[in-house]
């Protein structure tokens, strides 16, 4: 049994949904210690209370939304230099619990501190994040405004962290891995088990899971249509119309997608790798201001899964024509190949192998007999 300390950025859901999925593939075999601030502690920590696995609070980055529900760019920044301002000290803790504590192997989901202590210590550190995918994978396919926006995208994400021994990119396209002078692990999406052991249906409600900075618009043109809505983020409210306002509540959320008929969400890479794996069709909605969900939004689209537009565009019209064509973007059995816990969790224990010299543990073979197709088998953790 490894020690991993493991770190996740605390900005929105998808960060602590990825580390939650492959913390409980690894925590049978593995002592695992998170570390996490913001929406990812709120998440994780009741998660784990009372259990073997341990998380603790650390600062985290984060945007800061203005009255009208958009970043404000001002009061970000001031939290980013706050943030800056107690880093030293926060690094020196981080310092004393990992050579107190010697844990084997780091991990961060694009988080800042824990590495930063871990170069300090000396312990090894592996990246494992979706952000990555900026710098390690093949985007030339991309249309050139989007090509340019990476440009100005690129050195923030290395103002991060830049001496991890290996990148694990976490995405659910995967359109190759550029020459790197380190170890890269390409793996699919990170699906949380609850989603993995059950097969979806297709039932006759859509699911809307909305941002802050989604225009109060958005909902009312769904109100107009002759569709049952269920709304995430938005709190528990009085039903408007068609739309009902469910609770932040993760059982909830995904007692809803399992029989939905389709998405509309923003357009974060972890949410929509889970409903293409359940086969759901998307219409996205990148988030202002937030590249890299235009990416993800082009990459569904590539993939003829759904469609996306900017929320200040958003149509009425546009989302009864997604509506009314929903087999076109329904995923059938390749639906597979967007699952990539696997892969993830072998390339977590290799990495255990070379960096800190612990013997490999295989992940369970789980006993569906797609895993013994070809698409399947493409979604092997491969080393370039």
């Amino acid at each position: 049994m490894a020690s991993i300390f493991y770190s996740v950025m605390g900005e929105g859901r998808g960060h602590a949904t990825r580390a939650r999925t492959l913390t409980e593939a690894l925590r049978s075999r593995h002592r695992i210690v998170l570390y996490a601030g913001g929406d990812a502690f709120r998440f994780l920590a009741p998660l784990y209370h009372g259990s073997e696995v341990a998380v603790r609070e650390i600062p985290t980055l984060r945007f800061a939304y203005g009255s009208s529900g958009k970043v404000d760019m001002l009061q970000t920044g001031r939290g980013v230099l706050g943030f800056l301002r107690g880093m030293r000290t926060e690094v020196r803790r981080l310092v004393e619990d990992l050579r107190s504590e010697r844990p084997d192997l780091v991990l961060t989901d694009f988080e800042p501190l824990l590495p930063r202590a871990a170069e300090k210590a000396k312990v090894p550190y592996v990246s494992f994040d979706h952000q990555h995918f900026m710098l390690e994978n093949d985007l030339s396919s991309l249309p050139r405004a989007l090509r340019r926006k990476l440009r100005l995208l690129r050195p923030g994400i290395k103002l991060m962290y830049r001496r991890q021994l290996a990148t694990i990119v976490s995405s659910f396209y995967a359109p190759g891995i550029v020459p790197s002078s380190r170890t890269v692990y390409q793996v699919r999406s990170m699906i949380r088990p609850e989603l993995a052991r059950r097969r979806p249906t297709v039932g006759e409600h859509v699911l809307v899971y909305v941002r802050r900075s989604t225009p109060d618009a958005v909902l009312d043109a769904l109100a107009e249509l002759p569709h049952e809505f269920r709304v995430y983020g938005r709190g528990e409210k009085e039903a408007q119309g068609n739309l009902s306002f469910r609770p932040i509540s993760e059982k909830g959320f995904l007692e809803d997608l399992m029989p939905a008929k389709a998405v509309i969400s923003a357009a974060g890479n972890q949410l929509l790798g889970e409903c293409l794996y359940l086969g759901k069709p998307v219409f996205a909605l990148p988030e202002t201001g937030q590249d890299e969900q235009l990416i993800n939004a082009h990459f569904l689209e590539q993939a003829g899964r759904g469609i996306w537009s900017a929320p200040e565009r958003f149509q009425r019209a546009d989302a009864e024509a997604f509506l009314t064509d929903l087999a076109r973007f329904r995923g059938g059995e390749e639906r597979h190949e967007y699952y990539g816990t696997p892969a993830a969790v072998e390339a977590v224990e290799e990495c255990l192998q070379r960096f800190a010299g612990v013997p490999r543990e295989r992940f369970p073979t789980v006993d569906r007999s797609w895993e013994r197709t070809p698409a399947a088998r493409s979604g092997d953790a491969s080393p370039v």
